[in-house]
């Protein structure tokens, strides 16, 4: 790269010597840079089925008490009266809540990391690293 295209700030940014503290906050923010992809992804499956449960639930108010309903658990469908199966569903919809309360957490813990890693690198490099995800 041709020196004389750089600001003075440019050039001293890309003279800034990489210490090992530096590349292990580097690695740090990249690697809760993938755990939070991964995360959101989980966190969308997790609200899918919660979506689920809720429209189950819904369809099953319309049921008759005195209905067996089948109710999956595993791999295995078993018949169960339908109050006990609102209740099953009632249990799972709550797990899941906490589960999405956890992983939503888990985000917020990461991205507060990943911005004070930011402002670390970035006052020390400047320019000289992009770390907008």
């Amino acid at each position: 790269m041709d020196k004389r295209l750089l600001s003075r700030e440019d050039e001293a940014a890309t003279d800034t010597q990489v210490t090992r503290a530096d590349q292990d906050r580097i690695n740090r923010f990249s690697t809760l840079h993938q755990k939070q992809g991964l995360l959101r992804e989980e966190l969308e499956a997790k609200h899918q089925e919660k979506e689920y449960l809720t429209d189950v639930t819904s369809e099953l108010e319309l049921a008759d008490e005195d209905e067996l309903v089948p109710y999956k658990i595993g791999d295995s469908f078993l018949h169960l009266p339908l109050e006990e199966v609102q209740q099953l569903l009632e249990k799972s919809t709550e797990r899941i809540e906490k589960e999405i309360g956890a992983i939503e957490e888990r985000i917020s813990k990461h991205r507060e990391t990943m911005e004070e890693l930011k402002v670390e690198l970035y006052a020390k490099f400047g320019k000289a690293i992009n770390l907008d995800v």
